[in-house]
C-alpha cells in the first residue's frame, strides 16, 4: 500500500477546513429545524447524523433532508459533515447513493470543500478506499472521517488514517468500550486514545475525542477536553450547543501559554545564538517553533471565533 505524503498536523491547525476542527456539533438529520442553530452555535463543523441518533423509521426522512440540505449553501459557512450509516447495511447503501444523486445535480455545501462524510465503524483501509472511489468521480473533494470505535479498527488505524482523501479520525470510544469489556473512563481507554493520536500525527489528520454525553457536567466536559488536548487530540466532538464554548476553549490557547509564547518569540529575536535562558530555562529551536505556532493558532481563533469557529 502507497501511503499520501500529508502536510503536518501543524499545518492543518491554520487552514480551513476538516483537518482539525477543534468542535464538531452533532445533531440528528432527522431534527432539520436544529440544523441553523447547530450552524451558529461558534462550532467549527456541525455532523448530520444519520446513524444512530435516527430511529429505523425516520431513516428516509433523515436521508432526503440530508440530501437537501446538500443543495443549499451551508448556514453560517459552517463546514458540513454527514454521518452515514455503516455502508454494508442497506440504510448506509441508500445514504451513499441519495449523497452520490445530490452531488451529481450539483451541491453547493460541497463546493468549495466545506463537505465530509464520517463512516461509523471503521474496521480496514479498505472500507475508506471503497467509499472514496465512489465519490471521486464527482470531483468535488468530499473529505472523510472514519470512526475508529472497534477493536479491528484500533488494530489497522495507522493504515486507516493514511488513506487518501481521510481529513480527520474521530474516537468512538464507546462502542470501542463495549467491544473492548472495559469501563468507559479515562484509565480504562487510554491506550487506545494514545494510539489513535499517534495513527493521526503519524497521518497528518485531525484526532477528534468522542463527545462527552453527560451534557448537565460541564465541570466533566472541560476536564476530559483539557486531558484529551495535552495527549494530543486537535478537537472534540460535541452534543449540545451549551457544550461548544466549553471545549473550544479547551482547545484555544490559555493567557498564560499566549503571554509566554510571545516573550518567547521576542526574546529569541534579539538572541545572538540558537539557544538562550528565559526565566532560568532554556530555549531553542523547537521551543521557539512551538511558540510561533501558539501565536499562529491564536490569531486564527480571533479571525474566526463568532463566524462558526
Amino acid at each position: 500500500m502507497v501511503l499520501a505524503v500529508r502536510p503536518t498536523q501543524e499545518d492543518l491547525i491554520s487552514v480551513s477546513g476538516f483537518g482539525s476542527p477543534r468542535c464538531m456539533l452533532f445533531f440528528p438529520a432527522s431534527r432539520p429545524e436544529m440544523y441553523e442553530k447547530a450552524a451558529r452555535s461558534g462550532a467549527h463543523a456541525v455532523c448530520m447524523d444519520l446513524e444512530d441518533s435516527v430511529a429505523a423509521g425516520g431513516k428516509n426522512a433523515a436521508r432526503s433532508f440530508a440530501t437537501l440540505a446538500l443543495g443549499r449553501a451551508r448556514p453560517n459557512g459552517t463546514d458540513l459533515v454527514i454521518r452515514i450509516n455503516h455502508p454494508s447495511t442497506a440504510a448506509g447503501e441508500a445514504d451513499l447513493a441519495a449523497i452520490a444523486g445530490a452531488l451529481d445535480a450539483g451541491a453547493p455545501a460541497a463546493r468549495d470543500g466545506g463537505l465530509a462524510l464520517m463512516i461509523p465503524k471503521v474496521g480496514a483501509p479498505e472500507e475508506v478506499e471503497a467509499i472514496r472511489g465512489r465519490l471521486s468521480a464527482h470531483d468535488l473533494g468530499v473529505g472523510l472521517i472514519p470512526m475508529i470505535e472497534t477493536v479491528r479498527g484500533l488494530a489497522r488505524v495507522e493504515e486507516i488514517a493514511a488513506m487518501e482523501s481521510v481529513r480527520a479520525l474521530l474516537f468512538g470510544g464507546l462502542d470501542l468500550s463495549i467491544e473492548l469489556g472495559a469501563e468507559l473512563a479515562w484509565e480504562p481507554l487510554l491506550y487506545a486514545r494514545s494510539r489513535f493520536v499517534h495513527a493521526a500525527r503519524l497521518a497528518g489528520v485531525g484526532a477528534l475525542d468522542m463527545p462527552w454525553l453527560d451534557v448537565s457536567d460541564r465541570t466533566g466536559l472541560e476536564a476530559e477536553a483539557r486531558r484529551v488536548r495535552a495527549l494530543g487530540f486537535t478537537g472534540k466532538a460535541a452534543i449540545h450547543p451549551d457544550q461548544v464554548g466549553t471545549v473550544l476553549d479547551a482547545f484555544s490557547p490559555s493567557e498564560r501559554e499566549i503571554a509566554y509564547a510571545r516573550r518567547v518569540v521576542e526574546a529569541a529575536a534579539d538572541a545572538p545564538v540558537g539557544a538562550f535562558l528565559l526565566d532560568g530555562a532554556m530555549v531553542d529551536r523547537p521551543v521557539v517553533e512551538a511558540a510561533r505556532r501558539t501565536l499562529e493558532r491564536t490569531a486564527d481563533l480571533s479571525r474566526t471565533r463568532g463566524v462558526g469557529a
